[in-house]
């Protein structure tokens, strides 16, 4: 165990000797992924995106910068919930699910309104208006919903459940790679060879590791 890990910490300490290509951000797909300290791609390097794939999965690879703690902070603070609000029609899920959502709004908003001038309506002042055109209302019996309610539930009941899932998996993903960081940068405080080297340079390296 203690040659494991004394030899991590070798190999840790070997890519300071490098710091160039040790913590330089990949050439491939440079434009895409950021940097290695996450900050966000210029506006030339968004620009260079292809137009022709859609906002989903396909350009998540597109977009993807690092992701830090202070994201991870933002992303659970207690005032999340209203800048989630604000921010719903810039989402990238409610970009992705655009179009079924407006499909949908708009079968609604037609039904409605041919239901209200073929029965008339109710207006918000509790006045009721007769139906202005004699034609058949747009109507469904309610035996179907009430067969499938049973599995709907179901469903909807399982995807939570693997969304929770996920959702765990993810955070202890997260622990566990704060608590390897953590080891690392340990065993480089401690196995760092400072023979012959200034105190600037050892204060460099390290914060090179902890980067």
């Amino acid at each position: 165990m203690a040659i494991g890990i004394r030899c991590a910490a070798v190999a840790a300490l070997a890519a300071l000797a490098c710091p160039v290509a040790a913590f330089q951000a990949p050439k491939t797909n440079s434009a895409f992924v950021g940097n290695a300290i996450g900050e966000t791609p210029s506006v030339t390097e968004l620009n260079s995106t292809p137009k022709d794939i859609s906002y989903g999965e396909e350009s998540r690879k597109y977009r993807r910068t690092v992701y830090t703690h202070d994201d991870w902070v933002r992303h659970r603070a207690p005032d999340r919930f209203i800048r989630n609000v604000f921010s719903t029609a810039t989402s990238g899920i409610y970009k992705n699910i655009g179009n079924e959502i407006a499909f949908i709004t708009g079968v609604a908003s037609i039904v409605v309104a041919w239901n209200a001038l073929t029965n008339g309506y109710v207006g918000f002042d509790g006045v009721e208006h007769a139906a202005s055109v004699n034609l058949p209302m747009l109507k469904m019996p309610l035996a179907p919903f009430t067969v499938v309610s049973s599995s709907l539930g179901l469903l909807l009941a399982f995807r939570t459940n693997n969304s929770y899932k996920r959702w765990d998996e993810a955070r202890k993903n997260w622990g566990m790679n704060i608590n390897h960081t953590r080891d690392l940068v340990r065993m480089g405080t401690v196995w760092y060879d400072d023979t012959g080297v200034s105190p600037e340079k050892r204060e460099k390296d390290l914060e090179a590791l902890a980067l």
